[in-house]
């Protein structure tokens, strides 16, 4: 039986090893997002309008990767659950700019509260907290 390159740490490409944690990542959003009834993707819309300041589907769609299509119905079902209004944009009456409701404010902060005390602690596992800054420090020098 040979083996695999990917079952030591070592030998996995940057790469994938960064696509890993990523999905690591959004595995334990979806487990503890779940009581919230939000999905890991209609999170990061809401982060998208309150962090990034993107109020139109097309901003938000190009900022997280989003085709147009997705990004329509992504929009409809946050609407539909009431966390996000969809108003006239002032400047193009062709388009709409989206407002997170009070709901939605909420929602995001529950969130963000989830993600601090539940995910975080898991996705650091046992690394200390200076591994951490360091882990931080690198990937972010990776960024363009």
């Amino acid at each position: 039986m040979t083996t695999s390159p990917y079952i030591h740490a070592s030998s996995i490409p940057l790469g994938k090893l960064v696509g890993l944690v990523n999905h690591h990542k959004d595995r334990l959003l979806s487990q503890f997002f779940m009581p919230l009834d939000v999905t890991p993707a209609q999170f990061k819309v809401l982060a998208a309008i309150e962090f990034e300041k993107k109020n139109s589907p097309a901003e938000i769609s190009k900022l997280l990767a989003i085709d147009c299509g997705s990004m329509t119905r992504m929009v409809e079902r946050l609407v539909k659950k009431s966390l996000v209004e969809k108003q006239p944009n002032p400047e193009d009456k062709r388009s709409v700019i989206l407002i997170l409701t009070p709901s939605g404010e909420s929602l995001l902060t529950e969130c963000i509260e989830v993600i601090e005390t539940q995910v975080s602690p898991l996705l650091v596992g046992d690394l200390s907290a200076d591994e951490v800054k360091q882990l931080s420090g690198l990937l972010e020098r990776l960024l363009p």
